[in-house]
């Protein structure tokens, strides 16, 4: 139910009253003048009664009460032990209540084009000798213009490039050589993205 909260304009003392009793005139319960109830609040909401916390000495449950309440006893409602409302908390505020981390997935969608290049150094010692690169993309542009940086940045002469189309199951490029590449003269086909 809906209540209307106005002050006595003869001793502000706070009145709440029904919307049914609109336009009514009353004795006001402090000071006996008359009051007559408003169309509309004009006080704002009570603020919500502050609350004093403390624990049980006997168990230990966390108990609430209001600060109207202070000095009350009372059983506990765990172990029925007498309680009584300290004037002030004893007890920290409780945590707020973090949000929910967002769901991660096991399983991250792959990019479509897969580049390697495995280059190979003459100069280094058979164990050492290699070096893998590899780069996701979804652009085969991306993936073109990748291995052509790589391999213009390799100084040795052997070396193996791939670019593997994983929507296709396929390779769309494949190179083995003791030479340079010149990608720019291979033509990959082009398939659906």
């Amino acid at each position: 139910m809906e209540l209307i909260r106005f002050a006595c304009a003869s001793c502000g003392q706070h009145i709440s009253a029904a919307t049914a009793q609109v336009g009514v005139t009353a004795p006001c319960p402090n000071c006996s003048a008359a009051v007559t109830v408003p169309t509309t609040s004009t006080l704002p909401p009570p603020a919500p009664a502050a609350l004093v916390r403390f624990a049980c000495e006997s168990c230990g449950q966390h108990i609430s009460a209001s600060t109207a309440q202070v000095g009350v006893t009372a059983p506990c409602p765990n172990c029925n032990a007498a309680v009584t409302v300290p004037t002030i908390s004893t007890l920290p505020p409780p945590p707020s209540v973090p949000l929910p981390a967002r769901l991660q997935t096991k399983l991250q969608r792959k990019r479509r084009y897969e580049t390697t290049v495995i280059l190979i150094d003459d100069s280094s010692p058979v164990l050492e000798n290699r070096k893998k690169l590899t780069k996701w993309t979804d652009d085969l542009n991306d993936a073109q213009n990748w291995l052509i940086r790589e391999l213009d940045a390799f100084r040795g002469e052997q070396y193996f490039a791939g670019i593997f189309d994983h929507t296709q199951k396929r390779s769309v490029f494949k190179d083995e050589r003791g030479g340079r590449l010149d990608l720019l003269r291979f033509i990959v086909p082009r398939s659906n993205k």
